[in-house]
């Protein structure tokens, strides 16, 4: 699969709940991020500094509802198969100022047929952050490029309304989230239709 509509799947996957306001999206973001040894239960040194985690500014283009993504690049000195031979973890951090990590994914995965790696990041310590580290091999797979795109799914309501495909039924589904508990509460509703 290509590139591009890879990392559109993956990025939808992990903002499938969220909905944030256009506000977010100039909330100013700063957030360090790395490549350690160990795993998200048991991280050890850093091996690489990748970029800080910030929102792209300028004008805003397209529907103004479109949720806000932190994201960073970074081009390593390492193949992907170095980090698949002992234990990494991707990792970032609140700012720069407060160590405490916010986000954390275990590499590791089946690869794709182009040579790149998906790992999905989860948020910890109650940032509310989830999604994806991309390795791209890059230089005929000597150097790697680390791409991080997260989203902030604490977000308080989300609602979203389906057809069922032709039962008569519109499936509305409401998700709320109050004081760090989410509730799911699902309603079935008959449409009305006329016989033919």
């Amino acid at each position: 699969m290509p590139l591009r509509p890879l990392l559109a799947l993956l990025l939808l996957a992990a903002v499938a709940v969220t909905t944030p306001s256009a506000q977010a999206q100039a909330t100013p973001v700063d957030r360090p991020a790395e490549l350690r040894d160990g795993t998200c239960s048991g991280l050890g040194d850093v091996v690489a500094p990748l970029a800080n985690l910030v929102i792209t500014e300028g004008d805003l283009q397209g529907q103004t509802s479109a949720t806000p993504v932190e994201q960073s690049g970074t081009v390593v000195q390492f193949a992907i198969v170095d980090f698949l031979v002992a234990d990494h973890a991707v990792v970032v951090r609140e700012s720069p100022q407060d160590s405490m990590v916010v986000a954390c994914g275990d590499v590791g995965g089946a690869m794709n047929p182009d040579g790149t790696l998906a790992v999905g990041m989860l948020g910890i310590n109650g940032s509310g952050l989830s999604g994806v580290a991309y390795f791209t091999p890059i230089d005929t797979f000597d150097n790697t490029l680390v791409t991080i795109l997260l989203v902030d799914d604490s977000q308080p309501v989300t609602v979203s309304v389906a057809d069922d495909g032709g039962t008569g039924e519109v499936v509305t589904d409401v998700i709320e989230e109050s004081a760090g508990a989410v509730k799911d509460v699902t309603t079935t509703t008959e449409a009305s239709t006329t016989p033919s």
